[in-house]
């Protein structure tokens, strides 16, 4: 998802840079920096710069996948956009603090750099990027406070039931999804195949603690619940530069990294146990 925000992006400062009378040949880029520290992963940043109109790329994007069972096959129905460019930056700078530590990351390909370093809620990061140009950029999070899922009463579960989950403590809003497991049987060949996937995810703010089932398009056999308290920076780059994307949109409202696109967020992670799922 964080890959769209940055083509919305790119094409917008692209616009921009053009209404103040620069080509796309004179059109540098702005320094575009991406990472959500996560408390269920390593620490991974992306550091680039926008790109300009004329740089595109044409990407072929699967839309949605199903199983032939007769030729034992997994169909993908596949569309093709042509999107802006990401330029990713090498040789950059790149740094993460947590109080007296500093860590310096590594850069893994051009534009990536990540470390093995593992974040905890209530934790309070920096980032700190110096680019190869001399640009330095840096901003901060705080990871949102611990918090759980409430389970349900039985190992069972349907459409009419509701996912709840406690208060966590800095989180600006909270996203929901499903991992869920479908098995298809194919009585000739006495072999079942098992499909699985992540439903939508679903954007909720920072006051709700619950959302019924039914509204996250559940399907499949069993399913496993995986909610995020996002800090504000990562609701508002998600809310306002995805979900609500509009250009008459200030900047400040969803970018918090001061002389840079894009955002340094934190989210903290809690996923449930895996549940039949029934179809009453």
């Amino acid at each position: 998802m964080k890959f769209r925000k940055f083509f919305m992006l790119s094409a917008f400062l692209t616009i921009f840079s053009l209404s103040c009378g620069v080509t796309p040949e004179e059109y540098e880029g702005e320094p575009n920096i991406c990472a959500i520290l996560t408390t269920d992963s390593f620490a991974q940043v992306m550091v680039g710069r926008t790109a300009a109109i004329n740089d595109t790329v044409r990407v072929k994007i699967i839309i949605d996948t199903s199983w032939d069972i007769e030729d034992e096959d997994t169909i993908y129905y596949v569309d093709t956009i042509t999107v802006p460019l990401w330029n990713g930056v090498s040789g950059a700078e790149v740094s993460l603090k947590h109080g007296e530590e500093s860590f310096s990351l590594t850069e893994d390909s051009t534009g990536y750099y990540s470390d093995s370093i593992q974040s905890s809620p209530g934790q309070t990061w920096e980032l700190e990027v110096i680019y190869p140009t001399g640009e330095e950029i840096s901003a901060q999070t705080t990871i949102p406070g611990s918090f759980e899922i409430t389970g349900f009463q039985t190992d069972t579960v349907s459409n009419t039931d509701t996912l709840a989950w406690s208060k966590s403590s800095d989180a600006a809003g909270y996203l929901v999804k499903a991992f869920v497991w479908v098995s298809l049987e194919d009585e000739d060949a006495d072999t079942v195949y098992i499909d699985s996937a992540f439903t939508y995810p679903e954007l909720l703010p920072g006051d709700s603690y619950s959302i019924p089932l039914e509204e996250l398009d559940l399907w499949g056999d069993s399913l496993w619940f995986w909610v995020a308290a996002l800090d504000t920076n990562a609701y508002d780059y998600r809310y306002y530069g995805e979900d609500h994307w509009d250009p008459d949109i200030r900047v400040e409202d969803y970018m918090h990294i001061e002389g840079a696109w894009g955002v340094f967020g934190s989210q903290t992670v809690v996923q449930s146990k895996s549940y039949v799922l029934s179809e009453l």
